[in-house]
């Protein structure tokens, strides 16, 4: 007898509350106004014309994408020069920890002076640990190298054009399960976009 006393009591709050809130949306919402006649409806009509001030140059947006791939195809040979100059993409980590050695400095002082070189080319660096670890944990230590590299870009008022994204241990480049393949594993990746 409790339990349908209850059950009465929450139907009859909830059937009150339905009305509440069908009554106020009713108050707030403005209910949108219907045209009549044809009058108002090229009244109308002009008016959204009116207000209506843009316009589509399709020109415009041709040559700004024969911009873009002209500037694509500078950006590859760019990099492309920067992959036969010697300069390294990845860079590797010891084990748990996210410190650059001097011979890393170097590698991403070359990627600073490209950037700088290239103004128009934006860098993504991808984090990335071996397997061994939670998966939080290797997530943040991906973030933890990549954010490593970028300071040391913002030292040249480069990090506005890095972006950082971690992968943790989701991507190894290693497949195996010893000290080999992890050290593989445990990176930075640069990625020119």
């Amino acid at each position: 007898m409790l339990k349908i006393a209850s059950l009465v009591t929450a139907t009859i709050l909830l059937s009150s509350c339905s009305s509440t809130v069908e009554e106020l949306y009713q108050k707030v919402a403005p209910r949108p106004a219907v045209v009549t006649s044809q009058e108002d409806v090229s009244a109308t009509q002009e008016s959204i014309i009116a207000a209506d001030s843009s316009s589509f140059q399709s020109q415009e947006f041709a040559g700004n994408h024969a911009r873009s791939a002209a500037q694509n195809n500078a950006a590859r040979m760019a990099v492309a020069q920067l992959k036969n100059s010697g300069a390294k993409f990845v860079l590797h980590f010891s084990y748990d920890g996210s410190e650059i050695d001097e011979a890393a400095t170097q590698e991403v002082i070359k990627h600073a002076n490209f950037m700088r070189d290239n103004p128009a080319l934006n860098l993504r660096l991808e984090g990335h640990a071996d397997e061994r670890g939670t998966r939080e944990y290797n997530l943040a230590l991906g973030e933890n190298r990549a954010l490593a590299v970028k300071e040391i870009l913002g030292l040249y008022d480069l990090s506005s054009r890095v972006n950082v994204i971690s992968f943790g241990e989701e991507n190894p480049t290693a497949q195996l399960h010893n000290e080999s393949a992890w050290q593989q594993n445990r990176r930075v990746e640069f990625i020119y976009q």
